[in-house]
C-alpha cells in the first residue's frame, strides 16, 4: 500500500517542485517535461537502488544486449542500403529525363497544354481583349471575337482550331459563321526549350526519349486518329528539330 502510495505522491511533488524551482524562468513546455521526465527517472533508479532491486534490472538487461546489439546492426544495414537506393535513384535521375504530364505549345496569342494522360487540352490567353482568360471558361461570343483577334497570326489561329477540334467539336458552326479557316502555314520560329515543352520533356532527354516522346503524343494527337493536323506538325518539327 505503502509503494502504491509513493507512486501516486512522488510524480505529482516532483511536478510541484519543479514548478516553483523554475516558476520565473522561461522555460518552453517541451523543456520542462523533458526535465521532469529525467527527474522521474533519476528518483526511480535511486529508489531501485535502495531497495536492492537495481542488480536484477542489470541483469536483464545484460542478458538482453546481445539481442539489442544484433537489432541495432540489422537497423543499420537497412540504414545503409536504403541509403544506396537513394544515391541510385539520384545517379539515375540524372542521366535520365522524367517525361511531364503536359505538353506545352506557345504561340503569340496563346499559351495551350495538352495533358497526356487525359489527352484533353485547356489554354490561356496571352494577347488581346481575353488575356489571362481560361479558353475552356470563354463563352461562344468571346470566342468569335478571339478568332477575329488571332486572324493574321497563323499559328495562334491553327492551335485555336485544333482546341475547338478537340474539346468544342459542338462550336463547328462557330467557325463557319465566322469565316475562320485553319491556316496551312506552320511557322518556323521554334527553339530547342519550346521543342522540349512541346514533346512534354526536360532538356537532357536522350535522342531515344524523343523519340519514344514523339511516337507517344503522335498516337494521341495524329489526324488519322481525329486528332490535330497541325499538333501533329508541331510535334513533327519539335522532334526534327532536336534530332537534327
Amino acid at each position: 500500500m505503502g509503494i502504491l502510495i509513493s507512486i501516486i505522491t512522488v510524480p505529482i511533488l516532483t511536478f510541484l517542485v519543479l514548478k516553483k524551482i523554475f516558476e520565473k524562468k522561461k522555460l518552453s513546455t517541451k523543456h520542462f517535461q523533458i526535465i521532469y521526465a529525467l527527474c522521474l527517472l533519476g528518483l526511480g533508479v535511486l529508489f531501485l537502488a535502495i531497495t536492492g532491486r537495481l542488480h536484477p534490472i542489470f541483469a536483464l538487461l545484460g542478458a538482453a544486449l546481445p539481442f539489442l546489439v544484433r537489432i541495432f546492426g540489422i537497423f543499420m544495414r537497412g540504414a545503409q542500403i536504403a541509403s544506396i537506393f537513394r544515391n541510385a535513384s539520384s545517379l539515375f535521375g540524372n542521366t535520365m529525363s522524367t517525361p511531364r504530364d503536359s505538353s506545352e505549345i506557345k504561340t503569340s496569342f496563346i499559351h495551350m497544354k495538352l495533358d497526356h494522360a487525359t489527352g484533353s487540352m485547356d489554354g490561356q490567353m496571352l494577347r488581346g481583349h481575353y488575356e489571362g482568360k481560361k479558353l475552356s471558361l470563354l463563352s461562344i461570343d468571346e470566342i468569335k471575337e478571339i478568332l477575329s483577334e488571332i486572324e493574321s497570326d497563323s499559328d495562334s489561329l491553327n492551335l485555336m482550331h485544333a482546341y475547338l477540334e478537340r474539346e468544342r467539336p459542338e462550336w463547328e458552326e462557330v467557325l463557319e459563321e465566322t469565316g475562320s479557316k485553319s491556316s496551312e502555314t506552320l511557322s518556323s520560329d521554334m527553339n530547342e526549350q519550346q521543342a522540349f515543352e512541346i514533346l512534354g520533356l526536360s532538356q537532357d532527354a536522350s535522342d531515344k526519349e524523343i523519340v519514344a516522346a514523339h511516337k507517344r503524343l503522335m498516337q494521341g494527337v495524329h489526324p488519322d486518329r481525329g486528332g490535330s493536323t497541325f499538333l501533329a506538325a508541331k510535334i513533327n518539327a519539335a522532334k526534327d528539330l532536336l534530332l537534327g
